[in-house]
């Protein structure tokens, strides 16, 4: 329907209007989708009967096959066993990280660079002590298939660094790993833990998601993040743990890096007063929801605005989704974002270099437009 280099945000804009317009802030896209940007209908779709839509989890899938809810549960539960090990063992050390990122000059590239630092945070968790030929087939899923297809919505094809190529790679490496006994150790003993009846290329299609869920959309959230610091000035050696935690939680209100939800209607029913049939798909806009009228300036990155934040507010505001479309992992992905927020902001001033004219590329992700962030470091 789109090609691989065209950005949805001109999409996204015009849906933003129509909600706007429309009786409830639900709608009817060309093709019979019905998008929802309005937060009770969200709400209602992501949380409503459990008989009206398909139970299923965007980041649980096998191809068309979902999980059932307990292989479901039993993958979330490890991914967060998993998470929680590495979490208090974590030495990411950003000054480091800075040099290698930036090619030693300090320059951040705007769609990618954010994907490479929450990968270096979180690798512990991804593959804990594996084989250097698993810990470089990851690092070639992150940096190529995840950056260049999530991210910037490029194919490539005819490359050996497809997402279907990379899968098979992984696949032969799975086949040669025992299954866990005990609690799982990394994302890769989740994997091949999980019960079922599952081929080899089922578990690394799952290895893929699960990587994907935790790498690709933090690390995107946190060039937004970054992004926006610099350009309004609150970085600086004296920032709070307080302000860093705002900050994110502004940058995925002004740029939810998940911009849009789905779900199936496993039955007729009806959102905001319309209706929906037996099958159709069901958009929830975040990227409207999370600018609509409910907001003070709803287009100013204001990370103040969260000490004032009402109740309403709070409801229009689902970064992560909710119920089973919820990511499983957002807290710790929230205690990632801000942590090396806190550590980049307050040892690297920094300026933003965008084109004119550039808008936010809208794929998969919502990531910045291209650019860089120039970074050095403070003084001593």
């Amino acid at each position: 329907m789109y090609s691989h280099k065209r950005t949805l945000w001109p999409d996204m804009e015009r849906w933003r209007a129509q909600a706007a317009a429309s009786e409830g802030g639900v709608f009817t896209l060309p093709g019979g989708t019905l998008a929802v940007a309005d937060a009770t209908g969200a709400r209602d779709a992501l949380l409503g009967p459990a008989e009206n839509h398909v139970r299923e989890s965007a980041f649980l899938r096998l191809g068309r096959q979902t999980l059932t809810e307990r292989q479901r549960t039993e993958a979330v539960q490890g991914l967060l066993t998993v998470l929680g090990r590495h979490d208090g063992a974590r030495t990411t050390d950003v000054h480091r990280l800075i040099a290698a990122l930036g090619g030693g000059g300090g320059r951040l590239a705007h769609q990618g660079w954010g994907v490479r630092a929450v990968h270096a945070h979180f690798a512990g968790a991804l593959a804990h002590r594996r084989s250097a030929e698993m810990s470089r087939l990851i690092n070639t899923y992150v940096c190529d298939s995840t950056i260049a297809s999530a991210v910037v919505g490029r194919a490539k094809w005819r490359t050996r660094r497809t997402e279907h190529a990379l899968r098979e790679r992984f696949a032969e490496h799975l086949r040669r790993l025992p299954v866990p006994e005990g609690e799982p150790n990394d994302v890769i003993d989740v994997v091949l833990a999980l019960d079922g009846e599952f081929s080899t290329l089922d578990r690394a299609q799952l290895l893929q998601r699960l990587i994907l869920s935790t790498v690709g959309f933090t690390g995107i959230t946190l060039e937004w993040a970054i992004l926006l610091a610099y350009q309004s000035g609150r970085d600086g050696a004296e920032l709070t743990e307080a302000e860093a935690r705002t900050l994110v939680q502004e940058a995925l209100r002004l740029y939810p890096t998940a911009w849009r939800l789905w779900r199936v209607a496993e039955k007729p029913h009806q959102i905001g007063g319309c209706p929906v049939d037996h099958g159709g798909d069901v958009l929830i806009d975040l990227h409207a929801i999370h600018r609509s009228a409910v907001w003070d300036e709803p287009d100013a990155f204001d990370p103040d605005r969260w000490s004032r934040a009402t109740r309403e507010q709070r409801a229009a505001y689902l970064p992560f989704g909710k119920g089973e479309q919820m990511c499983p992992a957002n807290g710790f992905a929230l205690r990632a974002l801000e942590e090396l927020c806190l550590s980049i902001l307050r040892d690297y001033r920094g300026e933003v270099h965008v084109a004119p004219g550039r808008r936010p590329h809208a794929r998969t992700l919502l990531a910045p437009p291209r650019g860089w962030a120039q970074v050095a470091r403070r003084a001593a």
